[in-house]
């Protein structure tokens, strides 16, 4: 794995000074002098980085890959890999690019707590007290929103509430979640491309570890269907994100990645399924700067070719 240091040792000092201040969240290198930093989940601002050569760029590239056993370059022109300090790195080289690019972004500097999130304005506390009775009730929260919207954030904060004497598996693409549960199992799906194992393989492989509870950090695919069938299936009070524009969409996401599994089932039989799987959907957004939940809504019953849902926030006339 490479290390973080090595790796900022290749570049100028002001990039190196921005990753001593632990409120600096992302690092983004777009080519040379062009250099951004998110700090706090805010805005990203540009430094001032004249210093910043192409060639400095490209060299930090190479160093993070060789590690990995990758000859970054041409043939390998993008790279995602994690540094050792957990941080995670997204690469891209020409000819993709004009000239070498880096975002590295930083996990594990601190955890936010429920009370962290309610106190900035983050998370409503009715809200977060609305998934609490959901997930002590065994009943399943799913956490929807963009990328860097802060759905990871959300999700760690609630799993706290999980009791300490539950089996909790964690299934992710790149670790990234970090809990104290005593019983506790992570599977990582990076680097299991060669191998040919996929998400989807660990959400099958995770049942025959007998989890009290399944969080699975991201649904993107046909693990969604194995992700229903599993929550119809004895492992209620589990959580896991998604990609979608507001909380109502975010089922329809969920069927559709359902739907790749190829398992031929019909869509209102679907829509029936994962009207059993979901009850809550918290959908939380980034806009100017600021990362907060946008909406809320309690899954009633499938209706049709869709889903009747109550939206529980904001209230009416808010």
């Amino acid at each position: 794995m490479p290390a973080l240091d090595r790796v900022l040792s290749l570049l100028p000092e002001v990039v190196r000074k921005a990753f001593e201040d632990e409120t600096v969240s992302e690092l983004m290198i777009n080519g040379p002098g062009r250099y951004f930093v998110e700090r706090g989940g805010g805005q990203p601002v540009e430094v001032e980085a004249p210093d910043l050569t192409a060639e400095d760029v490209y060299a930090a590239a190479i160093h993070i890959a060789r590690p990995l056993g990758l000859e970054a370059g041409e043939k390998v022109p993008i790279v995602d890999a994690r540094l050792d300090d957990g941080s995670r790195v997204a690469i891209a080289l020409p000819p993709v690019v004009q000239y070498a690019a880096i975002t590295i972004r930083r996990f594990g500097r601190r955890q936010f707590s429920a009370e962290d999130l309610i106190e900035q304005g983050s998370l409503p506390r009715s809200v977060y007290e609305e998934a609490v009775e959901h997930l002590r009730g065994r009943r399943n929260v799913l956490i929807a929103g963009g990328t860097g919207s802060g759905k990871t954030t959300l999700l760690q904060a609630l799993a706290g509430v999980i009791p300490d004497d539950e089996r909790i598996l964690v299934i992710e693409d790149t670790t990234e979640i970090q809990l104290e549960a005593k019983n506790l199992l992570q599977m990582e799906a990076r680097d299991l491309a060669g191998s040919g194992l996929s998400i989807r393989d660990l959400v099958k492989a995770s049942l025959r570890h007998r989890p009290d509870r399944l969080i699975l950090g991201e649904v993107r695919g046909p693990e969604a269907a194995d992700l229903i069938q599993a929550l119809n299936t004895g492992h209620g009070g589990s959580l896991s994100t998604i990609h979608s524009n507001d909380a109502e969409s975010a089922l329809v996401r969920l069927a559709s990645c359902a739907l790749q599994g190829g398992e031929g089932i019909s869509w209102p039989v679907l829509c029936m399924q994962v009207a059993q799987a979901i009850d809550f959907v918290i959908h939380v957004e980034r806009r100017d700067g600021r990362r907060a939940v946008s909406s809320a809504v309690r899954v009633l019953r499938a209706q049709g070719d869709g889903w009747e849902t109550r939206r529980f926030w904001p209230l009416a006339g808010r």
